[in-house]
């Protein structure tokens, strides 16, 4: 499959609309690709209209197992009008305009072809090439979630995941944890607050609380940063004349290696055990809407060194490798009990993503299916 050919593929996927529950019609798409190709593959079934892919190529020898992945899903285009029409996959002046052309169809087709073209070759090298396209990324990685608790990435020795990076290396990201609380009162009427019990004025004891046990700026990783939190969303009330019974809060708590999760969750569940016992009529619950590790692979792991040579020889510039705030797949993947080292690399910028006339450079792209290639051929050497 040369790069013209690649191209046309790319296009056809962006113009299929696989926003949120529509992932099948790309996982259809591939099935008769890789069928095409003699390339075995099975869909896995998420819900209706959501089947992830995972497709395997094996080499002539024994060997490790190398992952590719992707997500198939695209977010929605928005209420801001395009230049163009966001599906029809637009090419001009050496980009490739459509949604889904960064985030992140151009990095899932370049690993696509990549195999493709080491199919083509003859499949010499040692070992396997594991595809993993997922659903629902965008949603908590919900797909590839459940790929790793049906043991698809079990067998996993390295993987790179083709999320926009400008063809730099992301080698760690924060983890996620999202809490939301709810506190219950009573209701009553507005002149008679005395009769009722205001869970406004108990979750503002819950959000002083929570200031005073947390300090997330202290938790600090040298690639990513210093943990973060943001209170996104508030509920409460429903009438100026009337004492509100509930009020709920979501904070958006964005975690590093060095954190753990359970232990973050105990000290919630403290912090209101605490209110409990001390505040008249307090009454609050807690569920955890997201709960995501962060994910870390060494500079020195000699994947990420074996990476960067590739990168550095395809590109002809130095391979820069760096932390991302935002997460990925890589969270989920990183629940697997196997350590492997998780490389997040691809065409595209991350700050197109999601945004009105999105694109990708063509040559960008080009470059990436190249540089999967080389990872596999020197990898499963």
């Amino acid at each position: 499959m040369d790069n013209q050919e690649a191209l046309q593929l790319l296009k056809e996927v962006v113009q299929i609309k696989s926003i949120l529950g529509k992932e099948k019609l790309v996982a259809d798409k591939l099935q008769v690709l890789f069928e095409k190709y003699d390339i075995p593959c099975e869909q896995v079934e998420y819900s209706e209209g959501r089947n992830q892919l995972v497709a395997t190529l094996k080499g002539t020898e024994a060997g490790p197992v190398l992952g590719f992945s992707g997500h198939m899903d695209v977010v929605p285009v928005g209420e801001i009008p395009w230049d163009e029409d966001p599906f029809a996959a637009i090419e001009k002046d050496g980009l490739l305009y459509g949604r889904g052309t960064c985030d992140m169809k151009s990095g899932l087709i370049a690993a696509v072809v990549a195999m493709i073209r080491l199919k083509e070759a003859g499949s010499n090298f040692k070992g396997t090439i594991k595809l993993l396209a997922t659903v629902g990324e965008e949603t908590s990685a919900i797909g590839s979630g459940q790929l790793v608790d049906k043991g698809y990435a079990d067998d996993l020795d390295a993987l790179v995941i083709g999320e926009p990076t400008n063809v730099e290396i992301g080698v760690a990201h924060k983890g996620a944890l999202w809490p939301r609380i709810t506190t219950y009162g009573k209701t009553a009427h507005g002149s008679m607050p005395d009769q009722g019990v205001n869970a406004i004025e108990h979750m503002l004891l819950v959000l002083n609380a929570f200031k005073e046990t947390f300090d997330f700026s202290q938790s600090v990783d040298e690639l990513v940063g210093a943990s973060t939190s943001s209170l996104d969303i508030i509920n409460g009330g429903n009438g100026t004349n009337v004492v509100p019974d509930k009020c709920t809060v979501e904070i958006d708590i964005r975690t590093i290696k060095a954190q753990n999760h359970s232990e973050l969750k105990k000290q919630f569940s403290d912090m209101l055990d605490k209110l409990t016992a001390t505040v008249p009529d307090f009454k609050a619950e807690i569920e955890f809407i997201n709960d995501l590790p962060s994910m870390k692979t060494e500079l020195d792991d000699p994947f990420t060194v074996l990476t960067q040579k590739v990168v550095s020889e395809v590109t002809g510039k130095a391979a820069n490798t760096f932390g991302m705030t935002g997460y990925t797949d890589g969270s989920q993947f990183e629940r697997v009990k196997k350590e492997f080292p998780i490389l997040i690399l691809g065409p595209g910028e991350t700050k197109y993503a999601h945004q009105p006339n999105e694109f990708v450079n063509i040559n960008d792209f080009y470059q990436m299916i190249t540089i999967n290639e080389n990872i596999a051929k020197e990898f499963l050497n």
